[in-house]
């Protein structure tokens, strides 16, 4: 570790070299888009050509389990693109579901083996576990299956998928399952099939707590007077307090099992046991996220301060597999960067030097726990991304420009309509053909007929605007 003095005539060096290459007129680029650089550049051992991730040894790792909970109904659909990308940094895992089976070689346990047996055997909600428990996955109509992007409708976050009547009872048995299994680790983060950890992000999240404290830690929801939190974000939750919760849950068994029977959010339930037990959550949005990465709230300005810009990410949910992918690529490619110091191409060079200087400083105190910020996303994830048009995609613009009535329209005249209006950074044109604006930066996601485009220089405007980040602050 630098000492003080050190740290500064390293950053006052850094600085004047930074400098004298600006006044030359060279530019600092380093946001060649990450989806044309990924895998080549990872490291790879020379004993047998197994790829080394840059994800593999990070601090925290060996003491930290990973928890999937999913179901008959999405596991063939949802799973394989884990096993293919974020549990290969997953020291340990646990997956639960409605049927025990192996798959792709995994052990998949039934959370619900142990029920009450008379629940099991008479609760309406459990018509299609006792099927499973017969025919195996074979019992299920395509009506009961979930494909890889499937979310709730509305936004009740009721269930409207058949498996979802039964997915509320897991989240109790999960508890004592856990701990039942791994009873030494100091960190359980419970996950979906949908859901995206920044395994880096997380392992710094921990470091920065007490894990000899009770800590039940996510993005909060509530209902009626039980804040909770939400289930498909995931949510982290310390060795003391799952010992807890689970000898509430142990202790009342038939209670909890009841109420549940009469609820229709398990993450609920859940959250008050937690909260009877004597553990609040920890309420930890913005670094918890309940949204995907396409769909950002970057804009929102709380006490005159972007709210998300410089907070920690450590979740996404309602993910496709393909989003999954690519957000694991990137952070690997984030991580095997030096210093995991990475910018986009800056308008200015007193921006340049600003931010770079502060990057740096920052660098050398945080090495040994490397995180992602939002603005980090933002800068090295969404921007490569928005830089052409893209067909049948989202972007989620969704103000209808005055002269877009026109049945003429096109996506041509509708990028010259967002040019024409200073506040518009991005627009899409519809299937309708409607043209849509929004000052809002955001990526968006797959959706047929729909075609998006940016304004790369307001985009990239929005990132320059942006604070720069001071010392890291975890909720705790």
């Amino acid at each position: 570790m630098l000492s003080p003095r050190s740290n500064r005539r390293y950053v006052f060096t850094a600085t004047a070299i930074i400098l004298t290459t600006l006044i030359l007129g060279t530019q600092i680029h380093l946001s060649t888009p990450w989806a044309a650089r990924l895998i080549p550049g990872i490291p790879t051992s020379t004993a047998d050509s197994t790829p080394t991730l840059p994800c593999h040894e990070l601090p925290g790792a060996n003491e930290t389990l990973v928890v999937l909970k999913t179901g008959a109904g999405e596991i063939a659909a949802k799973l394989p693109i884990h096993l293919q990308t974020t549990f290969k940094c997953y020291p340990e895992t646990l997956i639960f579901s409605d049927l025990d089976e192996t798959f792709m070689a995994r052990t998949v346990l039934d959370v619900l083996d142990d029920v009450l047996p008379e629940l099991k055997a008479t609760h309406p909600d459990f018509d299609l576990y006792r099927r499973l428990q017969r025919k195996g996955r074979t019992a299920l109509a395509p009506s009961e299956l979930s494909g890889p992007s499937v979310r709730p409708e509305g936004t009740s976050g009721k269930p409207t998928v058949p498996g979802w009547n039964l997915d509320k009872y897991k989240f109790l048995p999960m508890m004592r399952e856990t701990l039942d299994s791994h009873p030494g680790k100091q960190w359980y983060v419970f996950v979906e099939a949908d859901t995206y950890i920044s395994w880096a992000s997380l392992l710094a999240y921990a470091a920065a707590l007490d894990p000899a404290k009770p800590y039940y830690i996510g993005a909060p929801s509530v209902i009626g007077d039980v804040e909770f939190a939400h289930g498909g974000t995931g949510f982290l939750v310390s060795r003391p307090a799952l010992e807890i919760v689970v000898a509430e849950y142990v202790a009342h068994q038939f209670d909890w099992e009841v109420l549940t029977a009469n609820h229709w959010a398990g993450d609920c339930v859940l959250g008050k046991a937690f909260r009877d037990a004597g553990v609040p959550l920890t309420a930890a949005w913005p670094i918890w996220q309940g949204d995907e990465v396409g769909r950002m709230n970057y804009d929102r300005v709380d006490n005159g301060e972007r709210r998300q810009w410089c907070t920690p990410t450590v979740s996404y949910h309602h993910l496709s597999t393909d989003a999954i992918r690519s957000l694991w690529e990137f952070e690997q490619k984030w991580l095997s960067d030096a210093g995991n110091v990475s910018r986009p191409k800056y308008h200015s060079a007193i921006m340049q030097l600003r931010i770079v200087c502060a990057e740096l400083t920052q660098s050398s105190q945080t090495s040994s726990n490397p995180f992602l910020r939002h603005k980090d996303v933002f800068a090295n994830y969404i921007l490569p991304q928005t830089t052409h048009n893209r067909s049948d995609w989202d972007n989620h613009s969704d103000k209808e420009l005055a002269s877009s009535s026109s049945p003429s329209a096109s996506p041509e005249d509708c990028n010259m309509l967002c040019e024409g209006d200073a506040s518009c950074l991005q627009w899409a044109f519809s299937a309708e053909g409607k043209c849509l604006s929004t000052s809002k930066p955001n990526l968006g996601e797959p959706s047929n007929g729909t075609v998006s485009g940016w304004i790369s220089r307001r985009m990239q405007q929005f990132y320059d605007d942006g604070p720069v980040c001071g010392d890291v602050q975890w909720i705790s």
